[in-house]
């Protein structure tokens, strides 16, 4: 599906918004001129010029944004008519004059026909005719919000589907939005489009011709040219017998190009794959699997045969391609970051040599402890014994395990998934170097008639391993900043496989109702439970949902690890220590939003912060006097640092402004020369110097407006117009210029925070 919005202001890219007007008035002067002149007796006169005049015009490159799950096939075919056909009616050579409304169509097509690529081809040839070009998983509402998610960073506005809409609506530069695998009639896909004036359309797939059919499946099969007579008929018949389906046809071309038949030998090749197809799903409809339309059977047999291939062969690259093939078939099935992949093989023993580093560098130091009750002594003493017996088994494929006596080589998962690439199986995305399955290949690994349900579990497991190893619970700080970049790209891998978890669970449990077991062997029934593996999972993927700000999913599993660490280590163990100050974190996210509220606040209500002052104070003199004696942490510590910020506030409730910058200022040194200036933590360290120096004076008030109007600028490069922390640097701002008596431009920042807070945080 496409949706096309134009309009005539074209400021983009490194050219200035002078250049690109100019740009435009002189294209439309041309074509004024074009116009006037034709018929003309001197037309032929002035043609040259304006050839030359138009070539200079086109210097100015118009796309700044071009974001695409797939690249187009090097030996993509036909479907030129229709490409064409498509550019007409969607007013690409006017896509820079001024539009009232978008255009919306509809491309149609089995699974298959080659959907994807067109769209993809569309937009790679027609590029330097929108400003930006960005592309939505309309396959559920889950996958289209995190689709947006993505815009909305490209924009700088809330990674959100409700700031992405509002940034895309109020574009004036010419854009394209590709919905891709709407295919679920369940989802209702006009909820993805920006709310704005539509037009319609409706295109519908057919086969290839046959030309193009054959000559696509040859230069799958990378032929040698010019092609014998001979050579093309066979094409033409394979052709025939897959229904001129592009995805079968390129499927078949691999199975030639790897020697599983010669093209001649297909068509029984064929046949013999399609008769054990048959037979197997009749052996397993009882088993639930997806796979019932008869229609997309030419394209299922076409890559079973390559399946197969992969699965008869010996060597260590083909079956570490069909273990990857298997774990892929349970991500989602774009976005297959290869780092990422190569993470969950590395992050063990990166963590491990973390763990290890601080402890060398931690000094033994006295800690008075509390006298341990009989109940933790037993529960120490029964984790000692038990703990080694219980230890779960990693379901990891041999190509992604890094220990002593077989490290991990890079080369060796690259080989791998280059082989899945040349058999078709994967596509690669260079720009982030990335994979991509069909979302037909994705299916039909996952639901082949031959896979037992207790086979789909253990390939599910493996996939959740590799997402869980692939991020960390703290990281350690040199890769701080992937860390979070990853848990933010995994969200719809985790997503997916939390899913098939369900769903799989969900037939383990039918089976053991439809299942006779003789009493004495119930205990060796399959069941559904919670232990070290599902905590350590339901942790890390907690987190994921943190990162991405889904609060109520993070709750859930924080709930499920609270119970079991709990239950099996207690509350006062470290591990339910941690679990229950993150667990508290996810509480006080959720129940009030400090940029929303501090915004709503200066606006008509006073901030009604806790009145416990003195307490507070004491509490915060404790711990920063105790962090500072502290042998391995001291008083140079980020910790501490923390410590003295949070003393700083309860001095400014106290209207002891000096105190208040002092320690402010302190805090912030702290930070800068611990973690750097462009650390968050920094960053938000001097937005709290700011806002505590307007309080303490007029002197004050010029070098804070100085300091926030910096800080603003770094948060909106960093994080977007619409973060919270930008947000509240903005607020920030008004009060001190509400200071200065320039009340104007302090309510300008009110009305322009305000709704972006409402927007993306809630009201």
């Amino acid at each position: 599906m496409l949706h096309h919005h134009a309009s005539d202001d074209i400021a983009v890219g490194k050219i200035s918004e002078d250049l690109q007007h100019h740009k435009v008035k002189l294209e439309s002067k041309i074509s004024s001129l074009r116009s006037a002149l034709r018929g003309s007796v001197d037309s032929n006169d002035y043609t040259d010029f304006l050839d030359s005049a138009n070539a200079v015009a086109s210097l100015v490159r118009l796309n700044k944004h071009f974001y695409m799950p797939q690249s187009v096939s090097s030996y993509y075919t036909g479907r030129q008519k229709q490409l064409e056909q498509l550019k007409h009616t969607l007013g690409v050579s006017k896509s820079r004059e001024r539009q009232d409304h978008q255009r919306r169509f509809v491309i149609h097509g089995l699974g298959g026909s080659g959907k994807t690529q067109f769209c993809s081809k569309f937009a790679q040839d027609n590029r330097e005719h929108f400003w930006g070009i960005f592309w939505i998983d309309g396959s559920s509402y889950e996958n289209a919000k995190h689709s947006y998610a993505e815009i909305g960073k490209v924009g700088g506005v809330e990674p959100n589907e409700k700031a992405a809409k509002n940034w895309l609506s109020s574009l004036q530069q010419p854009w394209l939005l590709l919905i891709d695998n709407a295919d679920d009639p369940e989802v209702d896909v006009t909820q993805f489009f920006p709310g704005v004036k539509v037009g319609s359309g409706f295109f519908h797939f057919e086969s290839l011709e046959v030309e193009e059919a054959s000559d696509l499946l040859l230069a799958a099969a990378v032929f040698p040219r010019p092609w014998e007579v001979a050579t093309r008929e066979y094409a033409r018949k394979a052709a025939q017998i897959l229904g001129y389906l592009p995805l079968a046809l390129i499927h078949a071309g691999k199975a030639v190009l790897e020697r599983l038949c010669s093209l001649s030998e297909y068509p029984d090749y064929y046949q013999r794959t399609w008769d054990r197809i048959r037979r197997s799903r009749s052996r397993s409809n009882s088993r639930g699997h997806e796979i019932e339309h008869m229609s997309d059977m030419s394209v299922y047999s076409s890559y079973e045969m390559i399946y197969l291939g992969l699965e008869s062969k010996d060597d260590f690259e083909s079956k570490d391609a069909l273990e990857l093939l298997k774990i892929f078939s349970f991500f989602h099935w774009e976005n297959i970051e290869f780092d990422f992949i190569k993470n969950a093989a590395l992050n063990p023993r990166r963590e491990q040599e973390d763990r290890r580093a601080k402890q060398r560098a931690e000094k033994p130091r006295a800690i008075h402890k509390r006298p341990k009750t009989w109940n933790m002594v037993f529960r120490e003493w029964a984790g000692t014994i038990i703990e080694p017996l219980t230890r779960p088994i990693l379901v990891l494929p041999a190509v992604l395990r890094d220990e002593d006596d077989q490290p991990f080589y890079e080369y060796r998962l690259r080989g791998a998934l280059s082989l899945l690439e040349r058999l078709g199986m994967l596509t690669s995305h260079a720009e982030n170097d990335s994979y991509w399955m069909h979302p037909l290949v994705h299916t039909w690994v996952r639901q082949r008639p031959d896979t037992s349900t207790a086979e789909q579990a253990l390939w599910c497991q493996a996939a959740a391993t590799v997402l869980t190893q692939s991020i960390f619970f703290k990281p350690p700080d040199a890769y701080a900043n992937q860390d979070q970049y990853l848990k933010r790209q995994i969200y719809p891998h985790v997503e997916n496989v939390r899913k098939f978890q369900k769903e799989l669970n969900t037939r383990f449990e039918e089976n053991l109702r439809h299942r006779s077991w003789p009493w004495s062997m119930t205990w060796l029934a399959p069941r559904a439970s919670f232990g070290r593996l599902q905590a350590s999972e339901a942790a890390k993927f907690s987190l994921v949902y943190l990162e991405c700000g889904y609060w109520s999913k993070a709750e859930e599993l924080q709930l499920q690890v609270k119970d079991f660490v709990f239950a099996q280590m207690g509350p006062e163990s470290e591990p339910g220590i941690a679990i229950a100050l993150l667990l508290s974190n996810v509480y006080a996210i959720q129940t009030r939003h400090p940029a929303t509220l501090n915004i709503m606040g200066t606006l008509g209500a006073t901030c009604n912060m806790g009145s416990r002052l003195r307490e507070a104070n004491q509490l915060h003199q404790e711990v920063i006097d105790t962090l500072s004696a502290m042998e391995g942490i001291g008083p140079n510590h980020e910790s501490t640092w923390t410590a003295v910020e949070n003393l700083a506030k309860v001095k400014l409730r106290y209207l002891d402004h000096e105190a208040a910058i002092h320690l402010q200022s302190s805090a912030y040194q702290g930070f800068l020369n611990l973690l750097g200036p462009k650390h968050l933590k920094t960053l938000n360290a001097r937005l709290d110097l700011a806002d505590v120096a307007g309080f303490a004076g007029e002197e004050h008030l010029e070098p804070s407006l100085k300091m926030i109007e910096e800080l603003e600028y770094d948060f909106t490069k960093m994080l977007g117009r619409e973060h919270m922390l930008t947000l509240r640097a903005k607020l920030t701002m008004a009060k001190i210029k509400i200071a200065l008596n320039r009340f104007e431009e302090a309510e300008e920042l009110f009305r322009d925070g305000l709704p972006a807070a409402e927007r993306n945080l809630g009201g």
